[in-house]
C-alpha cells in the first residue's frame, strides 16, 4: 500500500450521531452529506494541486513529478465508520510514495542521482504546499463543514416532527 501525505480535521461525536441519524432518517442524506463534505475541502485541495504545480523546477529536463503528485491530491468524505473529511495526496508508484511529503518539507530530501549510490544531492523546493494551504483553508472549512451539520440536523429534526 502506498504511503500518502494525510490532514485529517477530526469531528465530534456530534458528527458521528448526526450520520447515523441520517441514514436511519432517509437513505439519500448519507450520500448528500458526503457530497457536502467533499465540497467543503475542495477548494482547498484544488488550491494544493495548484501550489505543487507552481514549485520552481531546476534544470531542463523534467519527470513530470509535480503533475503526478497534483493528480495524487484528492478529497476522502466518509459517513459510515464516523463522518469526516480527509484530504490525500498519495502516489501509485509504491517507489514514490513518500515524494509528496519530501516536497513538502522546507528541509528538503536527500537522493542519489539516477540511482547512483556514490553521487548524493539534497533537493528542496522552499516551503510547504500541502500543510501549509490546508492549514490556511482550516478556518473556511470549519465554517462550511459546521453549515453542512446545521443543515443536516435542520433536515433530521423535519424528518422526526412530520
Amino acid at each position: 500500500m502506498a504511503a500518502r501525505a494525510t490532514y485529517n480535521v477530526r469531528l465530534g461525536d456530534e458528527w458521528r450521531r448526526t450520520g447515523i441519524a441520517l441514514r436511519e432518517v432517509d437513505r439519500t442524506l448519507p450520500d448528500e452529506l458526503r457530497r457536502a463534505l467533499r465540497d467543503a475541502a475542495k477548494p482547498a485541495a484544488d488550491d494544493a494541486k495548484r501550489r505543487v504545480l507552481a514549485l520552481p523546477v531546476q534544470g531542463a529536463a523534467h519527470s513530470g513529478l509535480r503533475s503526478r503528485v497534483a493528480r495524487g491530491v484528492a478529497v476522502q468524505a466518509g459517513v459510515a465508520r464516523g463522518l469526516g473529511v480527509r484530504i490525500v495526496a498519495g502516489m501509485t508508484d509504491p517507489q514514490e510514495a513518500n515524494l509528496p511529503r519530501y516536497l513538502d518539507d522546507q528541509r528538503g530530501w536527500r537522493h542519489p542521482v539516477f540511482g547512483n549510490r556514490h553521487n548524493w544531492v539534497r533537493q528542496t523546493t522552499g516551503g510547504s504546499w500541502f500543510m501549509a494551504t490546508i492549514a490556511e483553508h482550516r478556518p473556511q472549512m470549519e465554517r462550511d463543514l459546521q453549515e453542512v451539520l446545521e443543515h443536516a440536523a435542520e433536515t433530521i429534526a423535519a424528518a422526526s416532527r412530520g
